[in-house]
């Protein structure tokens, strides 16, 4: 069922009323799992051909509507007017390789910018860059964010920007840095993850037709004398730190 982000996030939904005995179990059962072993949760705009607005796909998720925000492991959609909350941690760009839509749709991997499979596409009609496979191959801004779910609190997720949104992912880049402070050892550039951004979406248009785009505001500073903003702040760090690992 789509469903409506809310200013305030409420960390303690997330936690399920459970017996006191379970905390000794802690994390049992899943001593074995590994990152290639669990989705990537991504948030997406909907578009007007994305099978979560039509009521006939079994994809279709109840009440969502062209420029809604898609979260695809939840399954939820998220008011675009109104937007998400989001803090975000980690920026790298990647070329994305993506099964067409026509054939299903759907993430398949991504390479780094100096990767030799870059050179072997061609440009279709639609100006996109397919590979030698039939499968497309997008020049993409990625940012790895923190989710401040207005029920279940602060998750792992990965927004992608591609062509006519990489300008937005240049601006927000570029508004990030900008933002400094004064140190001990002079002006510093402020940590990525001590930012909470407001995304929503606006309709946007040119020749070729209309589509919904990204809006970024920037809301607030994370508040580290408070406990969830300590929380959230640490995690963003070792949410970026885990990326940059591996």
């Amino acid at each position: 069922m789509a469903s409506k982000a809310l200013a305030e996030v409420d960390e303690t939904k997330n936690q399920i009323a459970v017996s006191k005995e379970l905390e000794e179990f802690a994390s049992e059962g899943f001593s074995e799992v590994q990152s290639e072993d669990l989705a990537i949760p991504f948030l997406r705009i909907l578009a007007q051909l994305s099978p979560q607005v039509n009521k006939r796909d079994g994809s279709y998720v109840q009440d969502a509507e062209a420029g809604m925000i898609y979260n695809t492991v939840l399954n939820e959609a998220f008011e675009g007017q109104q937007g998400i909350q989001v803090i975000p941690v980690h920026y790298n760009r990647r070329f994305v390789e993506w099964t067409p839509r026509e054939k299903g749709g759907g993430y398949l991997g991504s390479y780094d910018t100096t990767d030799p499979i870059v050179a072997t596409t061609t440009r279709n009609e639609r100006g996109e860059d397919v590979l030698p496979s039939g499968n497309l191959l997008a020049n993409t801004a990625q940012f790895f964010v923190l989710f401040l779910h207005p029920t279940q609190g602060a998750q792992r997720a990965l927004i992608t920007m591609s062509s006519t949104q990489l300008k937005k992912a240049r601006k927000w880049l570029t508004q990030m840095q900008s933002l400094t402070a004064q140190g001990a050892n002079g002006i510093y550039t402020l940590p990525m993850m001590s930012q909470v951004y407001r995304l929503s979406t606006v309709e946007e248009r040119n020749d070729k037709g209309s589509w919904f785009g990204w809006e970024i505001t920037r809301e607030s500073s994370i508040d580290l004398t408070d406990e969830t903003g300590k929380s959230w702040f640490e995690m963003g760090v070792a949410f970026a730190r885990s990326i940059k690992a591996g």
